[in-house]
């Protein structure tokens, strides 16, 4: 922590009680954004800005910091001349007005001209405030201005933060530094661990600061505790012959929960794994924050151990251990009442509560749900063509329970094993079911597995759709980072399973028949505004999944441009792979311009009629015969089955419109002819256009 001597250095400590392991962070980290905007916005010279956090401390450290800040001169544009000074030369109310607010004297002003009119003005020279004192307001600022949906008051102050403040403590240098927010106390006093050094200490130094932290086992930084965390797992791994899984989001989130993580072994009792491993694994890892051990590297059998981190290494380590396999042990207690009272009611019995459960207040229950789903898979297997390999008595089956579990008392008290219950409730009935009652909430993530049978993915997309249509047909539109109803996530799902079935689907048309499914309960008013912000949503996500393959935007509008009616997945990325391949190629660059050609001499005409008998020049007589030769190629059966096909078509009428361009004018004096003209033109650009909007590239 060395710094230069001539420069000076900055710490500020905000104690606070503790923090909620999963804001720490972005706290830390908001707090870090506001110091270094304060020092750019406010010329501030400096080095470096560090931050550190616990969930007891937010700390900032800014180094290489000049004692003053830096006079300035600066030109000040006033108001205007005619109504700051009168023809005699005096000032006038705005003049004067001017003056005072910069302390300016009468014969700094200046008349400056800006945009054909007289300003007054002057040069004013600013005084540099001395650093310590700019940091003390800044640091108000920057506290001020963090901001959670979950800041909370305390005492009798109006101020607002994550937890209640204790203290704030800074340095500048040497030298202590008021920081006065209301009634928060600003006390040269530091803390070290709660259980090892609970009497505050005075601290003359910024780096006697970082000295008593150590020796006081604080570990202020975030990845050194991450680190002293999986070096104690490897060690008890070691010790014990069993295999951790490192769950990296739960290995953040326990990094967060101590200043000085000590990393201990429990055990259970071996009967609690006779029920399934996600449910234990669920209890330690969703509910008490441990880490499953396994008997073997691949994480396939549980092991009735478990590791966790505790809070001190101060208290006695078995007294620590006993009181977390209690607890532990009451939950498995709990799950395992649960499983056994559930697979004795059956899924079949527990689908009957699902006419009194509300999916979402206004579109029905969830055997409602349930019923919409089975009318979308019907469609989406018709259009998918797949009558041959998917049994439907197993779909009708799968749709009516697949929403069971969320009757069962393990899902209830567990909603994370929703799916996988339903699955160990039903795999004796029929396992194919029972699967796909699992796989129908796959994929949970961005880059989460995907359902591995047709029928899932079918019964996946009906479930996501019908979720997507609900919400915007009752105005629940996501919004910002809000979405409580997971439907990015949904959309992105959606658009992962169709591609991976490799067959053709327009989601548009299945949207609207979702739509119109739940069209058919008459307390469901579905307006055409909604509808069509739920078809704009999913172009957007549609638009953001060929952003994240890798597609330049450019290759996006042209395949998305093309058409507002249909979102076929598999034709866009063949389409767009296609100009991707092809956007170089010397005949395809040809193309583009001479359909940017066609498009601006068409303009907004949309008569499409020929007279064929009207061609008398020898190139649009033969640009009407390739137009003649190449149209089967642009239906949409073609685009979809043979997009080579297609660009074929468009790279061989190519030469011709080139030729028409040279040797024809358009614009004829005869308005027949014109017209004709400009119409063989639009019918080429409607033919074109059906597969990519080739102005965009």
């Amino acid at each position: 922590m060395k710094t230069s001597k001539k420069l000076s250095s900055f710490l500020l400590e905000i104690f606070v009680e503790e923090m909620p392991a999963r804001l720490v962070n972005d706290i830390e980290s908001q707090l870090k954004n506001n110091f270094s905007q304060e020092l750019e916005n406010n010329s501030i010279i400096y080095e470096k800005v560090s931050s550190y956090s616990t969930p007891r401390r937010l700390i900032i450290h800014i180094e290489g910091l000049e004692k003053k800040q830096k006079d300035s001169n600066e030109f000040i544009v006033g108001p205007p001349k005619k109504i700051s000074i009168d023809e005699d030369g005096t000032l006038l109310k705005p003049g004067n007005a001017f003056l005072d607010k910069y302390s300016i004297k009468r014969n700094q002003i200046e008349i400056i001209t800006k945009n054909n009119s007289e300003f007054i003005g002057a040069k004013v020279r600013s005084v540099g405030i001395k650093t310590k004192d700019f940091l003390s307001q800044a640091t108000i600022r920057c506290i001020s201005s963090i901001k959670n949906r979950k800041f909370m008051k305390w005492g009798d102050s109006s101020f607002q933060f994550i937890r209640p403040i204790r203290n704030i403590f800074a340095l500048f240098d040497s030298e202590f530094t008021k920081i006065k927010i209301e009634t928060i106390k600003n006390e040269n006093k530091i803390f070290g661990h709660r259980f090892y050094s609970n009497k505050g200490r005075k601290i003359p130094t910024i780096n006697a600061y970082f000295k008593f932290l150590r020796d006081s086992y604080v570990l202020i930084n975030f990845e050194d505790r991450r680190r002293s965390i999986l070096n104690q797992i490897e060690s008890i791994e070691k010790k014990n012959s069993f295999y951790v899984q490192i769950d990296h989001n739960l290995l953040n989130h326990v990094a967060n929960l101590t200043e000085f993580p000590n990393v201990l072994c429990g055990n259970f009792e071996k009967e609690f794994l006779k029920i399934p491993k996600e449910v234990n694994m669920s209890v330690m890892k969703n509910h008490q924050k441990y880490f499953p051990t396994f008997k073997d590297k691949h994480y396939r059998q549980l092991d009735s151990s478990f590791v966790f981190v505790g809070g001190s290494s101060f208290i006695n380590n078995k007294t620590v251990i006993l009181g977390n396999e209690k607890v532990i042990r009451a939950r498995l207690n709990d799950a395992k009442f649960f499983y056994e009272e559930d697979l004795n009611s059956g899924l079949v019995k527990l689908e009957e509560k699902l006419a009194t459960t509300t999916f979402i207040d206004g579109v029905g229950s969830y055997r409602e749900k349930s019923s919409r789903i089975h009318s979308i898979c019907l469609e989406l297997i018709k259009n998918l063509s797949l009558k041959k390999s998917i049994n439907t008595k197993d779909l009708a089956i799968a749709c009516k329970i697949i929403k069971s579990d969320l009757s069962s008392q393990m899902v209830n008290e567990f909603p994370e094993l929703q799916g996988i219950m339903g699955n160990y409730y039903f795999k004796k009935e029929n396992k194919i079911i029972a699967e796909i009652i699992e796989q129908h909430y796959l994929p949970k993530s961005r880059n989460d597995l995907l359902p591995n049978n047709e029928l899932a993915m079918i019964v996946s997309v009906a479930d996501k759709i019908d979720t997507i249509a609900s919400c915007f047909a009752l105005g629940l539109i996501p919004t910002g980072s809000s979405d409580p109803y997971a439907l990015r996530r949904n959309s992105i799902g959606i658009i992962r399973i169709i591609e991976k079935l490799g067959q053709n689907l327009d989601l548009y048309k299945v949207l609207n028949f979702s739509m119109k499914e739940l069209g058919k309960n008459s307390k469901i008013k579905i307006m055409s505004e909604n509808r069509q912000k739920a078809l704009s949503f999913l172009n957007e996500r549609i638009k953001n999944y060929f952003v994240d393959k890798g597609f330049k935007i450019n290759i996006i509008n042209s395949v998305m441009n093309i058409s507002l009616e249909s979102r076929d997945i598999i034709s866009m990325s063949n389409i767009a792979n296609l100009v991707k391949e092809n956007q170089d190629n010397k005949d395809f660059v040809n193309a583009i311009e001479g359909y940017k050609r066609l498009k601006n001499i068409v303009k907004q005409n949309t008569a499409m009629d020929i007279n064929s008998k009207l061609f008398t020049i020898k190139d649009e007589i033969k640009l009407y015969e390739q137009f003649e030769i190449i149209k089967s190629q642009f239906t949409n059966e073609s685009i979809r089955k043979s997009p080579k096909k297609t660009l074929a078509g468009i790279l061989n009428i190519t030469p011709f419109l080139s030729s028409f361009f040279e040797n024809v004018l358009v614009m004829d004096k005869n308005e027949k002819i014109k017209n004709n003209r400009i119409n063989l033109l639009t019918n080429i650009k409607d033919l074109i256009s059906r597969f990519a909007n080739l102005s965009e590239i």
